[in-house]
């Protein structure tokens, strides 16, 4: 018969003797064994634990073991020892029992380290460890960074500077070295050009060196000139793709200079939009000693084909020169901005297509080229068929090919010539994401075609819900703004600054507005003055599943034409380069 007994009826003593041979039971079972013992009770790099043998830790990686007590730290850094010898540091929290090893010097790649810490006494109450402390950990291998070659402009003058830079595509702690070879039709030596330097150090730890190539002013009249660089002899570095840096020299700054070109197919598809646009940059007296050569199909150049007239320009005069036929056509398409050339010359040898390059000459010497005289453009980045290409700052842009068919007017042009769009939506947002709360993501991005002495007289509005135009519900600052400026307009900048990262600094001015009330479904309005001069989306109509519908995304202008993240693709996004749909401006 089994008997059956409650646990309080036992005696007392046999129930505190039981629990005690339980309780001593389970710490052994348990591995924690109740001990005053000093020792390490972890190794972390961060917030990393590592077991003793870790590999691929980083060379510059800190170090910090924590202990079971405070720290005699004397003692600690008499009885510590790394190998191979290395130069470190030890420092303590304030607790005194957590000790960080840090390494001035990045450590050796792909190397195995040792940390002991023999037994002894290295507690502050006199705690000792019962056996010696042994760690190994071995650092990550050496990966070599790509490098390129890029200069500071792509074209300079005698009289000039050039900076060529090399830069790595992550630092790493060997220092890397390369010769630079210099080759093309301007020579060296003191000729034409010098150069600072033949070769290149970028230290350890750094990402970038630089030479200055100086152009001579040797008195002669020889036209544009190259010089091709290249790397070798490069070590500790590679070259993902083979690196030739092309620099163009010329005689001396020019006093004018190609602006843009387009090959428009105005009301059809049919070509019938050409025009060249130049700019003059000093006062010119006679005109009729610059000139143009098409080299049609590639193939070369076929020289000087196009004079212009013996006519007198003046510094920051806009020169249209458009094929005969297509001067009506043309002017109707401007409209009223056909009137900001200050000259349209119309010339019956404009035969190009828009895969064909061409040349800007001063007397006999070629002064500019668009394109590349030796190539035919179709399919390359500057073919401008049916579109065109504008040059901001020096740097040419250039639209989707064909992004012109059909239109009639810059009006419903999908791709506006810029200089014809003095200011131009160039993105317009209502992202949502992580933490943004409702309005965080609400701005409207502008950019300048053109230098604009006073700003405010353009304006914005938001056309809520397609209910038509509300009219003018921002109007800018009275500030002066550059031609290429992009400017911001946002409800809440910090915001936007937090979820855009560095590429929000490329914008010139940011304006906080709490005009900016749109939602992903609202038209946006442009005013020069009181008229409306561009819109983005349909201001009579509710944009929801409408293709513009930038609900939790976005819409960008990319090479002249919109484009589109698609619907709530930022949706849970912190950053929008980590996004689904990085936003135009930061990629």
């Amino acid at each position: 018969m089994n008997q059956l007994f409650k646990i309080s009826s036992l005696p007392a003593v046999f129930i505190l003797l039981v629990l005690a041979i339980s309780s001593c039971k389970k710490d052994k079972d348990d591995g924690f064994p109740i001990t005053n013992d000093l020792r390490v009770l972890k190794v972390k790099t961060g917030t990393q634990s590592l077991t003793s043998g870790a590999t691929d830790v980083s060379v510059i990686a800190a170090l910090e073991l924590v202990f079971s007590h405070k720290l005699n730290t004397s003692a600690l850094e008499n009885g510590l020892t790394i190998s191979p010898v290395t130069d470190y540091t030890v420092s303590y929290d304030n607790t005194g029992s957590f000790a960080t090893i840090a390494f001035p010097n990045p450590l050796a790649y792909e190397t195995e380290y040792t940390i002991r810490l023999p037994q002894g006494t290295y507690g502050a109450g006199g705690e000792s460890s019962t056996e010696d402390f042994v760690f190994n950990f071995t650092t990550h291998p050496f990966t070599a960074p790509g490098i390129t070659l890029s200069g500071s402009a792509p074209a300079f003058f005698e009289g000039e500077t050039m900076t060529v830079t090399a830069e790595l595509a992550f630092p790493i702690f060997e220092d890397v070295t390369l010769d630079l070879v210099f080759a093309g039709s301007a020579m060296g030596n003191g000729d034409d050009y010098t150069a600072s330097a033949t070769s290149m150090s970028i230290p350890a730890g750094s990402t970038t060196a630089s030479i200055e190539i100086n152009g001579l002013n040797d008195g002669d009249d020889e036209g544009a000139e190259t010089i091709i660089i290249t790397i070798a002899n490069l070590v500790n570095a590679v070259e993902n793709q083979p690196q030739v840096l092309t620099l163009t020299l010329g005689d001396t700054p020019p006093a004018l200079e190609l602006k843009g070109v387009m090959s428009l197919k105005i009301g059809g598809t049919s070509t019938n939009g050409r025009a060249i646009h130049l700019r003059v940059l000093e006062d010119i007296s006679d005109l009729s000693e610059f000139g143009i050569g098409i080299a049609n199909n590639g193939g070369g150049s076929d020289g000087r084909e196009i004079d212009f007239p013996a006519i007198s320009v003046a510094a920051g005069d806009d020169i249209l020169l458009v094929r005969d036929i297509d001067v009506a056509g043309l002017s109707a398409y401007f409209g009223n901005y056909i009137n900001d050339f200050e000259h349209v010359i119309p010339t019956d040898g404009l035969n190009f297509n828009g895969d064909d390059p061409f040349e800007l000459y001063k007397n006999t010497s070629v002064i500019e080229t668009y394109g590349d005289v030796e190539l035919q453009g179709t399919g390359l980045e500057w073919e401008y068929t049916g579109s065109w290409a504008y040059k901001f700052n020096g740097i040419w842009e250039y639209s989707q090919v064909d992004c012109s068919a059909n239109s009639t007017s810059l009006q419903d042009a999908v791709c506006v010539y810029p200089f014809c769009a003095p200011l131009q939506l160039y993105g317009v947002l209502a992202i949502l994401w992580d933490g943004s709360g409702t309005n965080g993501g609400k701005a409207v991005h502008v950019r300048a075609n053109r230098p604009i002495a006073d700003l405010s007289r353009y304006s914005l509005g938001v056309a809520n819900n397609g209910g038509g135009t509300d009219g003018i519900e921002y109007t800018f600052p009275a500030i002066s703004v550059d031609e290429g400026d992009h400017i911001l307009v946002s409800r809440e900048p910090a915001t936007i600054a937090s979820y855009f990262g560095n590429c929000f600094n490329g914008y010139a001015e940011v304006i906080e507005s709490d005009a900016m009330n749109q939602n992903g479904d609202d038209a946006i309005e442009l005013f020069d003055g009181m008229d409306i001069i561009e819109t983005f989306g349909d201001a009579n109509v509710d944009g929801t599943g409408q293709f513009w519908d930038y609900a939790g995304s976005w819409a960008y202008r990319l090479r002249g034409v919109w484009t589109y993240g698609g619907v709530d693709c930022a949706a849970g996004s912190t950053a929008t380069q980590s996004s689904a749909c990085p936003y135009g401006f930061c990629q």
